[in-house]
């Protein structure tokens, strides 16, 4: 809310006549909520110009977008002094889409001005975009796959960082994944889900034909349990850091919606209106107190045959002539005058530790007929 209302306020307030001083000679452009302004000073009747930029105005949300926006809307160097990364990769996503796309390039040279102090550095944008001999399209897949391995938008894959995903993309020597990222900032098709499960796969170090995340995250899981104990299978789980497991099938569907929002807002960067037409509770979010929040998954966490919902009791039947004669009498001895009766049965769990102990206990009513009793 103080940034909304502190660029309201300053470009009103510039606008002054006594800030001609200021300005001199220079040519100030400033934008806010959809509206840009042209400031030059006229040093003839000292009065400030303001005029309206109808082909710079459109509806960004975010500066990083409306930066490239303006970037795309001229043909002199230019230098953009940002230090978030997300605008860089637009950058280079939007001129390795004119190379993919057989245009010539619009722009003399783009030079990005970032961090400060010792750290200051100048990044040649348009010589980061130029492909490497055997991979054509790197560029034009970078903020899909930028948006897919986490971004300020987009979650990240728990300790694999950007250096990682960005090696198996360039050892795409088939070039399946790069047209695969390519095609998340380009299209608004949905993207085949087969090549993302592929990808993390590779991500995640699985070689051969392990094509699947839930293989992918089965063969992990085994890896990191070490060898199995038959007295005792479940020993091992405590030492098991969930985290580093691939996300199952489910999970990485939406990851690859939200990944595609977002690279399709980057890809129409250079356009007046990148969102025109999407609706985010399409790509991977829900709507919860006014806000967008992500929507990890669809369906129950678990299997279905596995899966019991909370306070549920499951009825079974029993027929008393299956049960064990000594058991069956236990049963006539209490329950001489109920049709009904129930009995409970507890047992430690398996992975309890030396300080606690946890009981479970099952429900299991019993219907018998009367005729049935000894």
């Amino acid at each position: 809310m103080f940034k909304d209302q502190l660029a309201k306020f300053l470009l009103k307030e510039w606008q002054e006549d006594h800030y001609g001083s200021i300005l001199s000679n220079n040519t100030l452009i400033v934008s806010h909520g959809g509206n840009c302004v042209r400031l030059s000073f006229n040093k003839l009747d000292l009065k400030m110009n303001v005029e309206n930029q109808a082909n710079l105005q459109g509806s960004h949300e975010e500066a990083d977008t409306l930066i490239a926006f303006h970037a795309s809307g001229t043909t002199e160097n230019i230098i953009i002094r940002a230090s978030d990364t997300d605008v860089l990769i637009i950058l280079i996503g939007m001129l390795g889409r004119q190379l993919t796309n057989d245009r010539p390039t619009s722009y003399s040279r783009i030079i990005m001005d970032c961090g400060s102090g010792n750290s200051r550095r100048l990044i040649d944008v348009k010589h980061c975009h130029r492909p490497e001999s055997k991979q054509d399209g790197l560029a034009a897949a970078i903020p899909g796959l930028h948006a897919f391995t986490g971004s300020d938008f987009t979650t990240a894959f728990y300790r694999k960082g950007k250096l990682k995903p960005l090696e198996v993309l360039v050892k795409d020597t088939e070039g399946t994944l790069i047209q695969f990222f390519s095609k998340l900032a380009s299209s608004e098709d949905e993207p085949d889900q087969r090549k993302a499960e592929e990808f993390v796969c590779s991500l995640y170090g699985l070689k051969g034909d392990v094509k699947d995340v839930n293989e992918a995250r089965l063969l992990k899981l085994c890896q990191m349990m070490g060898r199995l104990d038959q007295e005792n299978p479940m020993s091992n789980v405590k030492k098991v850091d969930c985290a580093l497991l691939p996300p199952c099938t489910k999970t990485v569907h939406k990851k690859m919606q939200r990944a595609h929002f977002i690279s399709i807002l980057w890809g129409n960067a250079g356009s007046a209106h990148p969102g025109l037409g999407l609706d985010p509770l399409n790509y991977g979010w829900k709507e919860k107190n006014g806000y967008y929040t992500p929507d990890w998954y669809s369906g129950h966490s678990m299997p279905n045959y596995l899966f019991q919902e909370e306070e549920r009791e499951e009825d079974i039947t029993v027929n008393l002539q299956s049960v064990q004669p000594d058991v069956a009498e236990e049963f006539d001895d209490d329950n001489d005058d109920d049709d009904d009766s129930c009995f409970r049965i507890s047992w430690s769990d398996d992975s309890e530790n030396d300080n606690s102990e946890s009981e479970t206990t099952i429900k299991i009513n019993i219907n018998y007929h009367e005729d049935m009793k000894t």
